[in-house]
C-alpha cells in the first residue's frame, strides 16, 4: 500500500449513533477545537424504525446546517445482506454486517487518502469493539480512535455542545498493522474484513515460523541446537540431555544459558527459560517433523 501524505486532505469522523446524538456533536466539537479540519461526518446507526435512533438522526440532520454549515453529514444505516435495516446488533448476522460496514467506511476513507478519526463512544458496544479491530487493520499514522468523557450534567441536559471543561477526548491506543509489517497492511486492504483477519493471522504465523527457523539454523551453534531440540521436542532435563548427548551436565547448562541469551536478542523476549524456548520453537520443530504426538 502506498502511504499518503495527509497535509492537504481533510479528515473524516466516523462515529456510532445511538440514542444520544450529542455524543457525535460533542466529539466533533472537541476535534474541531484541536484544529482538526474535519469536512465529513459519518454516523453509523441501526434501523430508523427504532424511535430513539430516528430521533437522534433527525436532531443531527437539523443541527448540522446550523452549527456546521460547511461540513457534510453522511449517515449510514446498518443493513443485512438483503438490504433490510438491522433493528439491533444482537445476532451473528448483525455482528458480521456491522463489522463489514465499519471496515468498508474506514477502508474507503483510507483509499481516498483521508485521515480517519473514529469515535468508539455511543451506539452499540459491538460497534466500538469492531471499530478498534478495523482500526488495527487499516489505520496509518495520523489516524486516531477516541473515547469521549463528559460530565453527567452535560449528558443529562441533552445539550448538543459542551461548555468549558464539561468534556474531553482520550486517544485510544491502537496497534497499527502498518507498523508491524507493510505486507500485512497490503493484505488488510482486502474488501472483506474477515478475510483480511484470516490472511493476517496466516502471515503472522509464517513470520513467526521464519523467525524461529533463522534462530535455530543461523543463530545457534550445532551443539546448542542439539541441546535445544531435545529440550523442546522431548522435554528432557539437563541431566537427561547430557546422558543422551554424552556431555557433562555442566556443559549442557552452559549451552542452554547461551541459547537463552541468544533467544533474548533474537526474539526480543525478556527472561528466556526452558518454557520460553518451548513456546517460541515448538511450532518450528513440529513443522520440521521433529515432534510427533503429545509429550
Amino acid at each position: 500500500m502506498v502511504h499518503i501524505r495527509y497535509s492537504r486532505l481533510p479528515p473524516v469522523l466516523i462515529a456510532p449513533l445511538g440514542s444520544k446524538p450529542q455524543l457525535v456533536t460533542i466529539t466533533l466539537d472537541l476535534l474541531l477545537a484541536r484544529g482538526e479540519a474535519i469536512s465529513d461526518v459519518v454516523p453509523i446507526h441501526t434501523s430508523l424504525e427504532r424511535p430513539e435512533t430516528n430521533r437522534s438522526a433527525t436532531l443531527l440532520a437539523e443541527e448540522f446546517p446550523r452549527a456546521y454549515p460547511t461540513l457534510r453529514l453522511h449517515p449510514i444505516c446498518l443493513c443485512a445482506p438483503d438490504g433490510r435495516p438491522l433493528e439491533d446488533i444482537d445476532t451473528e448476522e448483525g455482528v458480521r454486517e456491522s463489522f463489514r460496514v465499519l471496515y468498508r467506511e474506514i477502508r474507503a476513507a483510507k483509499q481516498a487518502g483521508r485521515r480517519v478519526h473514529l469515535s468508539i463512544t455511543g451506539g452499540r458496544k459491538t460497534l466500538a469493539v469492531f471499530g478498534i479491530v478495523a482500526a488495527q487493520l487499516l489505520f496509518d499514522e495520523g489516524d486516531c480512535a477516541w473515547q469521549l468523557f463528559s460530565s453527567p450534567e452535560l449528558i443529562a441536559s441533552q445539550a448538543l455542545h459542551p461548555g468549558p471543561g464539561q468534556a474531553h477526548l482520550l486517544a485510544v491506543p491502537v496497534l497499527r498493522w502498518s507498523r508491524v509489517s507493510p505486507v500485512l497492511t497490503d493484505l488488510a486492504m482486502s474488501e472483506d474484513p474477515f478475510e483480511a483477519v484470516v490472511r493476517q493471522e496466516a502471515l503472522r504465523q509464517a513470520d513467526a515460523l521464519q523467525l524461529a527457523r533463522s534462530f535455530v539454523r543461523l543463530v545457534l551453534t550445532e551443539a546448542e541446537r542439539q541441546v535445544v531440540e531435545l529440550v523442546v521436542c522431548e522435554g528432557l532435563s539437563d541431566r537427561q540431555v547430557a546422558a543422551r548427548l554424552g556431555r557433562s551436565v555442566r556443559t549442557v547448562g552452559h549451552q542452554l544459558s547461551s541459547a537463552y541469551d541468544k533467544a533474548h536478542a533474537h526474539f526480543g523476549v525478556d527472561g528466556v527459560n526452558r518454557h520460553t524456548l518451548m513456546v517460541l520453537l515448538t511450532s518450528y520443530f513440529a513443522f520440521e517433523g521433529r515432534i510427533w504426538g503429545n509429550r
